[in-house]
This record gives structure tokens, C-alpha cells and sequence, in this order.
């Protein structure tokens, strides 16, 4: 499938994990219980738990629920792209509506792995970039990880480029990074010296490379929040959103947005989803200036619908993902590129990390 390449194109967490999924493949697999758009009133929903799971629930799926009658029962396996396509290629029933950024959505389309949205019942009148629609996928938000520093251990200034970071005599100290080779790969050749606009294809070799120069004095971990509250690491690439919650916990940090990888997050339907029907009202409801405001105002990340948009202030766009005023710092991860090296890159990634 020949998907889009940048960011009015950009199409996308590829956190693998297995926890608390035995009661939404009890739903899943067994389909007792589970209704259908036919007959039954529960919807799953599969996504990514923690304070995220919160927020969500807060800010769609609670609202949903009470307004339609319908039960939702969520996993946290939005970004296990094997697990669920085992799911779909077994004849199984999968998740009604799945969770997925810029490269796991490119990966679900380019496998076969969703139903195409039935643009007839779907008002995007109000999504201000049209051309981030697809046949699959409309924007729900946009967000980013970013450049951080801590400021105890540099109270003149941290390192404010990906080559700063990786200049550890001029700024000791322990690094983090997502356990993910999607971002990491990519800031490693901003700090190379590879310009962001040339960035793909991506030399994965020299990225490697450059990893292999900060590797003894990095951690690699997709929740930092302690490590980073606590000074263990003082300056590396972590999610906005967490970094803003450090922050407001006292946390001795600062970020920018020099070389910030950004993602468009989207709803989707997967392919044996039973209530496709109640899948496509949470997508709707997702589009609604309301639940747009609820995800912007708890996890600061950026509203896609005009409705929203227009009414922010330019300091809230001067420091939120995928406005005029940061996209000349940030650049948007490419999910064509990762749809079609994703298996290989995250085993050389597997095996590099445990090397």
C-alpha cells in the first residue's frame, strides 16, 4: 500500500505489552458477552493503560458510555501490531476500536489489519487538515516526545540539540531513551549531524552507530518518570506529556523542541471488530470539541479539530506538537518508511538492546 511520506501525510507507540490482556481476550476471543452491533451492548477498546487510560476513559469513552448505554472494556496491547494480527489471520474476534500513531497505524494498513471507516456516517467537516484523513483513519490529536534536561545537574543550561546530548564531556551524565527503536533512531542521526528534513530514509546502520557512542551511559526504559524525578538521568528523550507532569510534580526539568519526533494519533477499526457500528460513534464522539478540549487540557496534546484549534492562545501553540510555531524545531515521524522496516528494525533493536 503506498501511504503518504510527511506531515500533512503523516500517518503512526510500538510498546509491546502483555499485561491485563486476559480479560479483554476473554471478551475477544470467546465473543460470549461481548455483543455485537446485532445484539449486544459491550465495546472494546485497546489502547495503552496507565494515567493515558485515564485520561481517555475521562475524556471519551466515559461520555460515551453513559450517553449510549454501552459497556467498554479496554486492554492495553493498542501497540502489539503481532498479537492482534495473529487475532485477525486466526478468524478471532478483535478489538472494536484500536489506539494507533503515526507508525502502528501505517503497519495495521499495510497488513490488512482494519475495517475502511464508513465515511457516510462520519461528519470530518471540522478536521482542519483534511488531508490526514484516509480511508481507514481520521486525526483524533497530535503529540511528541521531546528533547529534556535536568536542571540541578545544569543550572547554566542543558544540552539544547541531539549532538549536546550526545556530547558527554561537555554534559555528563546518565541519558534515557524510549525502549523503541521509532524516535530514538532517529534523534541518534540529528545527532550525527543529518538534517531533519533529510532524516528518510532513514541510515539505520549509522544510527546504530551513534547509539553504540552513548550506549554505556544511557538507559532505555518507556517510563522514566522515577529515573527523571529522581536526577538518576539528567537528559535524554521522553513524552511531552509526562515531561509536563514531572514538571508540575516539582521535578527539576526543562525540554525544547529541537529535533522533537511528532505523531498523528488516530482511532481505528480493527477487521473482525464485532459493534464496527458503536466503534464508529466513539470515532465521531472523538471528533467532538469537547473531548478534543478533555485530551488537550490533560494530556497536552494538540486538538486536530478547527473548533479547537482556533480558540488557542499563541502561547498554547507555541509549545504544543504540530502548530506553525514548533513544526520548524520538530519534524513528523514518516509511518510509510516504519510500515515497511518495522520487523527488522525492531529485531536488530531487540538484539542490539540486550547485546
Amino acid at each position: 500500500m503506498d501511504l503518504p511520506m510527511s506531515m500533512r501525510t503523516a500517518l503512526r507507540r510500538s510498546r509491546t505489552s502483555t499485561v491485563a490482556v486476559a480479560t479483554a481476550l476473554a471478551c475477544g476471543l470467546t465473543l460470549a458477552g461481548c455483543g455485537s452491533d446485532g445484539g449486544g451492548d459491550a465495546l472494546w477498546y485497546s489502547g495503552f493503560g496507565g494515567t493515558y487510560e485515564l485520561s481517555v476513559k475521562k475524556a471519551l469513552f466515559d461520555p460515551y458510555a453513559a450517553k449510549a448505554g454501552v459497556e467498554v472494556k479496554i486492554d492495553k496491547n493498542g501497540s502489539n501490531v503481532t498479537q492482534l494480527n495473529e487475532i485477525i489471520k486466526s478468524g478471532r474476534q478483535s478489538p472494536d476500536v484500536v489506539d494507533t500513531e503515526t507508525a502502528t497505524l501505517a503497519q495495521f494498513m499495510s497488513k490488512g489489519m482494519l475495517k475502511p471507516l464508513d465515511k457516510s456516517k462520519l461528519d470530518v467537516t471540522d478536521v482542519a487538515d483534511q488531508s490526514l484523513i484516509n480511508e481507514y483513519s481520521v486525526p483524533w490529536y497530535q503529540f511528541s516526545r521531546n528533547l529534556y534536561w535536568n536542571t540541578k545537574t545544569f543550572p547554566d543550561g542543558g544540552p539544547s540539540t541531539w549532538a549536546d546530548v550526545w556530547d558527554l564531556a561537555k554534559y555528563p551524565g546518565k541519558r534515557s531513551f524510549p525502549d523503541r527503536p521509532i524516535g530514538t533512531l532517529e534523534v541518534a542521526l540529528l545527532a550525527s549531524g543529518v538534517p531533519k528534513d533529510k532524516l528518510y530514509p532513514l541510515d539505520v546502520d549509522r544510527a546504530f552507530q551513534w547509539l553504540d557512542k552513548i550506549k554505556s551511559n544511557s538507559i532505555f526504559i518507556n517510563q522514566a518518570d522515577t529515573a527523571i524525578a529522581q536526577g538518576n538521568v539528567v537528559a535524554g528523550l521522553y513524552t511531552l506529556g509526562r515531561l509536563l507532569d514531572l514538571q508540575k510534580g516539582g521535578a527539576s526539568v526543562k525540554y525544547n523542541w529541537t529535533g522533537a519526533p511528532v505523531s498523528v494519533q488516530s482511532l481505528t477499526i480493527s477487521k473482525n471488530a464485532a459493534n464496527p457500528g458503536k466503534a464508529l460513534e466513539v470515532i465521531q464522539r472523538s471528533l467532538s470539541a469537547e473531548s478534543q478540549q478533555a485530551i488537550l487540557d490533560s494530556l497536552r496534546y494538540t486538538p486536530t479539530v478547527k473548533s479547537v484549534l482556533d480558540k488557542l492562545t499563541p502561547e498554547q501553540r507555541a509549545d504544543l506538537p504540530g502548530t506553525e510555531e514548533t513544526n520548524k524545531d520538530s519534524f513528523y515521524v514518516d509511518g510509510t518508511w516504519w510500515a515497511q522496516h518495522y520487523d527488522e528494525v525492531v529485531k536488530r533493536w531487540q538484539t542490539w538492546i540486550n547485546s
